[in-house]
């Protein structure tokens, strides 16, 4: 019985507490567009698509909580982007990434399902003194033990590598 105790305590310990939260790093596995205002009429929609999980420019989250607020850094951009949190608690966080140039913002919906975090996105730019919607779709995300920039921005944005 003595054995049994050292061996539960280590299964109890071995589980991260934030595997049944949002915090952690967070790599997009699939998405799906579901609008796209420049697409043409042939365009099929709603298709999950995969994505190769060794890919040099994942959409990679870091989502911890500081303070007792969630805080979210999206890995691929730099400051030129600026991340808002809308609201966020264990199982779901809301934020908006927006950019000077283009005058666009694309604004995440997400909630932990099971392992994965899925997030309904929209894209809104401002034309004409007018909000337009350009883009709509859907991304999962798989949890990863860790993600960091490797590199300097390039086009794509800023090389990460996940584990």
């Amino acid at each position: 019985m003595s054995a049994v105790a050292p061996i539960l305590l280590l299964l109890l310990t071995a589980t991260p507490l934030y595997a049944q939260t949002i915090e952690g790093f967070w790599q997009d596995a699939e998405r799906r567009i579901l609008f796209d205002r420049r697409a043409p009429a042939s365009y099929k929609y709603g298709a999950w698509t995969q994505l190769d999980q060794e890919q040099t420019y994942p959409a990679a989250k870091s989502i911890r909580k500081s303070g007792g607020r969630y805080e979210l850094i999206d890995l691929l951009y730099d400051e030129e982007y600026a991340v808002k949190v809308l609201s966020a608690d264990e199982q779901s966080i809301e934020f908006i990434r927006s950019a000077q140039f283009p005058a666009c913002a694309m604004h995440h919906d997400c909630r932990l399902e099971g392992e994965q975090l899925f997030c309904a996105l929209q894209n809104v730019c401002r034309e004409d003194g007018r909000d337009v919607l350009d883009w709509r779709g859907e991304e999962r995300y798989v949890r990863r033990a860790s993600c960091e920039r490797d590199g300097k921005r390039q086009l794509q944005g800023i090389p990460v590598k996940c584990r």
